[in-house]
């Protein structure tokens, strides 16, 4: 691994009630890095990612982002939210808002964009998704894929240093998640710090620069998606791809 530390977990744990989901996961994730994580369903895969930026509050253990611990007492998680982009499987569009409103409203609320900026941004982004024509477009009037590409111009549009993304194809048709995951690969060429939970394993070995299992809340391995993939040590591991690939 190369390039600085952006976001790292030191034995992150997370129970809800009597369940222990996260059982203690310390990993580092540098600028740069596009990070896939993958692992049967219900191994703790979305609860450690929504952990990163504490949609979820962890149990115990420490989350740092750029040098903080963002985990400490008094943190104002909000400042830190604007810095992580979040991408989820649902979209999360309001769908009583106009596309354009939809990416401007976070800049210009939280007073980091004038609306004549936001706007800007806002085309440049659209542009950028390849969807140019939906400004006043309404999220009803989209498929699956324009409204996950529109939720990624969102979180672009409070330019963030790094974008977590929860499945975010699996609420897709099959011919629409290949319109999505070519503009993820975009991002990644151009540089972006994204931490992808997902089932694409075509994705994670084209794409990422570092894959990670996670099986009942740990990491079982992680490694370059050659010998990952190639090579892999764990028996969970195997078992798992031999039935996904």
């Amino acid at each position: 691994m190369s390039g600085k530390v952006l976001l790292e977990t030191i034995d992150l744990k997370k129970d809800f009630g009597g369940n222990q989901v996260l059982k203690g996961i310390s990993t580092q994730i540098c600028q740069g890095e596009v990070v896939a994580i993958i692992g049967p369903s219900g191994c703790g895969k979305s609860t450690f990612l929504r952990s990163l930026n504490l949609l979820e509050t962890p149990t115990s253990g420490s989350v740092i982002f750029e040098g903080k611990e963002i985990t400490a007492p008094k943190t104002d998680v909000n400042k830190i939210r604007q810095k992580i982009g979040m991408v989820f499987q649902q979209f999360n569009l309001f769908a009583n808002l106009s596309i354009k409103d939809n990416i401007t409203l976070a800049p210009v609320k939280l007073g980091l964009m004038s609306v004549e900026e936001a706007g800007k941004r806002a085309a440049e982004l659209l542009e950028r998704v390849g969807l140019p024509d939906k400004a006043e477009s309404y999220p009803s009037m989209l498929s699956g894929g324009q409204k996950q590409r529109i939720a990624i111009a969102r979180a672009l549009a409070m330019n963030p240093d790094v974008m977590l993304f929860d499945e975010p194809t699996s609420a897709l048709d099959p011919e629409m998640v290949g319109e999505v995951l070519e503009l993820m690969k975009e991002l990644a060429r151009d540089g972006m710090t994204m931490v992808v939970v997902t089932h694409e394993m075509g994705f994670a070995r084209e794409v990422a620069s570092r894959v990670m299992f996670i099986n009942e809340g740990v990491i079982c391995e992680e490694n370059n998606p050659k010998e990952f993939f190639e090579n892999p040590r764990n028996q969970r591991l195997q078992d798992f791809l031999s039935k996904v690939l």
